[in-house]
């Protein structure tokens, strides 16, 4: 985990005297800013799976999805951390493709699973025992951090914390000193980069493409993906009374 912490440009404002019986309060204007980086511990991963043919049998879609499972369990993924996210055949999911189906043996059913795992060694475990027959794809859909709530809080008061420490040395540096806070205002534009690429992040959290891609399902070699870190970045602007 990284932290850094930034400030940004200064807006310096006294009161002014136009009316000598009302006296304005002297005040200072800042804007601090921190940034966090961590390591993502939930990982999404989308697996499509297929029904294929083995011995000029065809592996029913009940058979790979019980082995799938399988190796899931093996891999020690907890059920609640596996969902179906689709189920199709030939891109024909209704009537028409049951009735096919039943008659016609090249009709082929695909089910796709979405896993959660908490580091890429889990990845590797069931990647590694896919087979090219029984995977069609799999991606990273998103990735993510059980404490990422905890963190925003945390960077949040840092940048807090680091526009009351410019305030006090500017102010010091004119013989002033700081007082009571006038405002507390999160600035719109920090941001949290994640994978979902909402209106307040950059879709920078992908998987990194490897030269071999599904290379390494056939040859029994996988190595860890790369992640790239989750960035939290927050700017707080702040007043404060000058005494």
């Amino acid at each position: 985990m990284t932290l850094a912490v930034g400030l940004s440009v200064l807006l310096f404002s006294c009161g002014g005297g136009g009316n000598h019986k009302s006296k304005k309060t002297k005040k200072i204007e800042v804007t601090g800013s921190a940034e966090m980086e961590v390591v993502p511990n939930e990982i999404y991963m989308t697996f499509t799976l297929k029904e294929h043919m083995k011995g000029g049998n065809k592996v029913a879609i009940e058979d790979v999805k019980t082995d799938f499972l399988t190796l899931c369990k093996t891999a020690g993924i907890a059920d609640s951390n596996i969902s179906t996210a689709g189920y199709a055949g030939n891109e024909q999911w209704n009537y028409w493709w049951w009735y096919n189906r039943r008659h016609n043996t090249d009709v082929f059913a695909t089910i796709t699973y979405t896993v959660m795992v908490s580091s890429p060694e889990k990845l590797d475990q069931i990647v590694a025992g896919l087979t090219d027959d029984a995977i069609q794809n799999f991606y990273v859909s998103k990735t993510g951090h059980s404490d990422i709530e905890q963190l925003r809080k945390e960077v949040k008061t840092n940048a807090l914390q680091a526009s009351k420490d410019k305030a006090t040395y500017l102010a010091q540096s004119i013989g002033e000193q700081v007082g009571e806070a006038l405002l507390i205002q999160e600035v719109e534009d920090s941001y949290y980069s994640d994978v979902t690429g909402n209106t307040r992040s950059a879709n920078k959290m992908m998987m990194q493409e490897s030269n071999e891609s599904m290379g390494y399902l056939s040859d029994g070699a996988a190595s860890s993906p790369s992640f790239e870190k989750i960035k939290l970045r927050y700017e707080m602007k702040c007043e404060f009374a000058l005494r």
